[in-house]
Protein backbone atom coordinates (compact mmCIF):
# COMPACT_ATOMS: atom_id res chain seq x y z
CA UNK A 1 0.00 0.00 0.00
CA UNK A 2 1.74 3.57 -0.69
CA UNK A 3 1.96 5.95 1.36
CA UNK A 4 -0.51 8.46 -0.41
CA UNK A 5 -3.49 6.15 0.46
CA UNK A 6 -3.28 6.42 4.41
CA UNK A 7 -2.71 10.47 4.45
CA UNK A 8 -5.47 12.20 5.87
CA UNK A 9 -7.58 14.09 3.78
CA UNK A 10 -6.61 18.11 4.56
CA UNK A 11 -9.67 20.02 6.07
CA UNK A 12 -10.53 23.56 5.34
CA UNK A 13 -8.94 26.00 7.18
CA UNK A 14 -10.10 26.51 11.00
CA UNK A 15 -12.06 29.70 11.38
CA UNK A 16 -9.95 32.03 12.70
CA UNK A 17 -12.17 34.68 14.52
CA UNK A 18 -15.10 34.52 17.41
CA UNK A 19 -18.43 33.96 15.38
CA UNK A 20 -20.62 35.08 18.42
CA UNK A 21 -18.54 37.94 18.54
CA UNK A 22 -18.62 39.02 15.17
CA UNK A 23 -22.10 38.30 14.85
CA UNK A 24 -22.85 40.89 18.21
CA UNK A 25 -21.02 43.19 16.32
CA UNK A 26 -22.74 42.97 13.23
CA UNK A 27 -26.21 43.30 15.09
CA UNK A 28 -25.15 46.09 16.96
CA UNK A 29 -24.06 47.62 13.39
CA UNK A 30 -27.38 46.79 11.85
CA UNK A 31 -29.43 48.24 14.56
CA UNK A 32 -27.63 51.32 14.74
CA UNK A 33 -27.34 52.36 11.37
CA UNK A 34 -30.17 49.72 9.34
CA UNK A 35 -29.77 47.17 6.52
CA UNK A 36 -30.27 49.81 3.40
CA UNK A 37 -27.95 51.92 4.82
CA UNK A 38 -24.88 49.86 5.87
CA UNK A 39 -22.88 48.27 2.75
CA UNK A 40 -21.20 44.68 2.91
CA UNK A 41 -17.60 46.33 2.92
CA UNK A 42 -18.66 48.44 6.37
CA UNK A 43 -19.58 45.04 7.60
CA UNK A 44 -16.97 43.48 7.16
CA UNK A 45 -14.82 46.21 9.02
CA UNK A 46 -17.34 46.60 11.77
CA UNK A 47 -16.62 42.57 12.71
CA UNK A 48 -12.95 42.89 11.99
CA UNK A 49 -13.47 40.44 9.06
CA UNK A 50 -12.77 40.28 5.46
CA UNK A 51 -15.05 40.13 2.65
CA UNK A 52 -14.47 36.70 2.25
CA UNK A 53 -14.64 35.54 5.50
CA UNK A 54 -18.07 37.53 5.83
CA UNK A 55 -19.86 36.09 2.71
CA UNK A 56 -18.04 32.50 3.85
CA UNK A 57 -19.63 32.65 6.96
CA UNK A 58 -23.01 34.14 6.03
CA UNK A 59 -23.28 33.90 2.77
CA UNK A 60 -24.87 37.03 1.68
CA UNK A 61 -25.69 40.40 3.21
CA UNK A 62 -29.08 39.55 3.82
CA UNK A 63 -27.37 36.01 5.72
CA UNK A 64 -25.63 38.71 7.85
CA UNK A 65 -29.20 40.33 8.43
CA UNK A 66 -30.80 36.73 9.35
CA UNK A 67 -28.00 35.95 12.20
CA UNK A 68 -28.27 39.10 13.51
CA UNK A 69 -31.64 39.16 14.31
CA UNK A 70 -31.49 35.19 15.06
CA UNK A 71 -29.21 36.92 18.13
CA UNK A 72 -31.71 39.76 18.45
CA UNK A 73 -34.65 37.39 19.51
CA UNK A 74 -32.12 34.82 21.86
CA UNK A 75 -31.19 38.05 23.55
CA UNK A 76 -34.83 39.46 24.38
CA UNK A 77 -35.86 35.57 24.50
CA UNK A 78 -35.57 36.04 28.56
CA UNK A 79 -37.75 38.70 28.69
CA UNK A 80 -40.33 37.54 27.17
CA UNK A 81 -40.21 33.46 28.24
CA UNK A 82 -41.13 35.39 31.83
CA UNK A 83 -44.06 36.57 29.88
CA UNK A 84 -44.73 33.39 28.79
CA UNK A 85 -44.86 31.82 31.94
CA UNK A 86 -47.57 33.95 33.53
CA UNK A 87 -48.11 33.43 37.70
CA UNK A 88 -49.65 36.97 38.66
CA UNK A 89 -51.17 38.37 35.14
CA UNK A 90 -51.15 42.30 34.67
CA UNK A 91 -48.35 42.42 37.31
CA UNK A 92 -46.46 40.16 34.86
CA UNK A 93 -47.23 42.22 32.20
CA UNK A 94 -46.42 45.54 33.99
CA UNK A 95 -42.74 44.31 35.21
CA UNK A 96 -42.29 42.88 31.10
CA UNK A 97 -43.43 46.86 30.56
CA UNK A 98 -40.29 47.73 32.73
CA UNK A 99 -37.71 45.17 31.30
CA UNK A 100 -38.89 46.33 28.08
CA UNK A 101 -38.56 50.46 29.49
CA UNK A 102 -34.91 49.27 30.88
CA UNK A 103 -33.58 48.28 27.39
CA UNK A 104 -34.81 51.46 25.57
CA UNK A 105 -33.41 53.60 28.49
CA UNK A 106 -29.86 52.11 27.98
CA UNK A 107 -27.41 54.66 26.97
CA UNK A 108 -25.24 51.83 25.54
CA UNK A 109 -28.05 50.14 23.29
CA UNK A 110 -29.13 51.49 20.26
CA UNK A 111 -32.29 53.06 19.74
CA UNK A 112 -36.08 51.24 19.22
CA UNK A 113 -36.46 47.43 19.10
CA UNK A 114 -33.95 45.87 16.33
CA UNK A 115 -36.91 43.49 15.02
CA UNK A 116 -39.65 46.37 14.74
CA UNK A 117 -37.07 48.47 13.32
CA UNK A 118 -35.94 45.94 10.63
CA UNK A 119 -39.75 45.48 9.96
CA UNK A 120 -40.42 48.95 9.12
CA UNK A 121 -37.28 49.24 6.98
CA UNK A 122 -37.27 45.88 5.16
CA UNK A 123 -39.82 43.68 6.30
CA UNK A 124 -42.12 44.20 3.32
CA UNK A 125 -39.27 44.09 0.85
CA UNK A 126 -37.44 40.64 2.10
CA UNK A 127 -40.26 37.79 2.55
CA UNK A 128 -38.38 35.97 4.76
CA UNK A 129 -37.95 39.16 7.55
CA UNK A 130 -41.35 39.41 7.09
CA UNK A 131 -41.82 35.95 8.30
CA UNK A 132 -39.60 36.34 11.29
CA UNK A 133 -40.84 39.68 12.50
CA UNK A 134 -44.64 38.52 11.97
CA UNK A 135 -43.64 35.13 14.47
CA UNK A 136 -42.28 37.55 16.24
CA UNK A 137 -44.94 39.99 16.58
CA UNK A 138 -47.30 36.85 17.50
CA UNK A 139 -45.18 35.37 20.45
CA UNK A 140 -45.36 38.76 22.09
CA UNK A 141 -49.14 38.99 21.67
CA UNK A 142 -49.88 35.35 22.62
CA UNK A 143 -47.68 35.77 25.68
CA UNK A 144 -50.05 38.99 26.77
CA UNK A 145 -52.93 37.24 26.02
CA UNK A 146 -51.40 34.65 28.14
CA UNK A 147 -51.28 36.90 31.00
CA UNK A 148 -54.31 38.73 30.36
CA UNK A 149 -56.19 34.91 30.46
CA UNK A 150 -55.00 34.82 33.94
CA UNK A 151 -56.05 37.98 34.76
CA UNK A 152 -59.55 36.98 33.61
CA UNK A 153 -59.58 33.91 35.83
CA UNK A 154 -58.21 36.33 38.40
CA UNK A 155 -61.13 38.53 38.00
CA UNK A 156 -58.95 41.18 37.24
CA UNK A 157 -60.16 42.73 34.11
CA UNK A 158 -63.50 41.78 31.81
CA UNK A 159 -64.10 38.13 30.29
CA UNK A 160 -63.64 37.71 27.02
CA UNK A 161 -61.48 40.71 26.62
CA UNK A 162 -58.41 39.34 26.58
CA UNK A 163 -57.20 39.09 23.02
CA UNK A 164 -58.43 42.58 22.05
CA UNK A 165 -56.57 44.00 24.99
CA UNK A 166 -53.27 42.05 24.58
CA UNK A 167 -53.81 43.79 20.60
CA UNK A 168 -53.92 47.20 22.43
CA UNK A 169 -50.74 46.75 24.38
CA UNK A 170 -48.70 45.15 21.68
CA UNK A 171 -49.45 48.06 19.62
CA UNK A 172 -48.64 50.55 22.37
CA UNK A 173 -45.07 49.00 22.53
CA UNK A 174 -44.48 49.06 18.90
CA UNK A 175 -45.31 52.77 19.02
CA UNK A 176 -42.91 53.10 21.64
CA UNK A 177 -40.21 51.47 20.04
CA UNK A 178 -41.04 53.33 17.09
CA UNK A 179 -40.59 56.51 18.80
CA UNK A 180 -37.43 55.68 20.28
CA UNK A 181 -35.90 55.12 16.49
CA UNK A 182 -36.81 57.76 15.55
CA UNK A 183 -34.93 60.07 18.46
CA UNK A 184 -37.89 60.53 21.00
CA UNK A 185 -36.98 59.26 23.97
CA UNK A 186 -39.51 60.95 26.07
CA UNK A 187 -42.14 59.89 23.60
CA UNK A 188 -40.60 56.27 24.47
CA UNK A 189 -41.24 56.61 28.03
CA UNK A 190 -44.44 58.52 27.84
CA UNK A 191 -45.90 55.41 26.29
CA UNK A 192 -44.98 52.88 28.09
CA UNK A 193 -45.77 54.61 30.93
CA UNK A 194 -48.76 54.86 29.51
CA UNK A 195 -49.27 51.37 29.66
CA UNK A 196 -48.58 50.64 33.39
CA UNK A 197 -50.97 52.99 34.41
CA UNK A 198 -53.44 51.46 32.05
CA UNK A 199 -53.06 48.04 33.49
CA UNK A 200 -53.72 49.51 36.76
CA UNK A 201 -56.91 51.79 35.77
CA UNK A 202 -57.86 48.02 34.51
CA UNK A 203 -57.67 46.38 37.29
CA UNK A 204 -59.30 49.29 39.34
CA UNK A 205 -62.35 49.07 36.74
CA UNK A 206 -63.88 45.34 37.45
CA UNK A 207 -63.29 46.34 41.55
CA UNK A 208 -65.05 49.17 41.40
Amino acid sequence: MSTDSVTPRRRGRPRAFDLDAATAALEQALWRRGFRSTSVEELAADAGLSLSSLYATFGSKQGVLDAALARYEDGMSGIIADLESPRRGLPDIERFVRRVRAVLDDPNSPRGCFMVNTMVEVGDGIPEVQQRVAAYRRRIERALNGALELAEADGDIESGSSQDRARLIQAALFGAFAASRAGDAAAARAGLHAISRELRRWSAAVRD
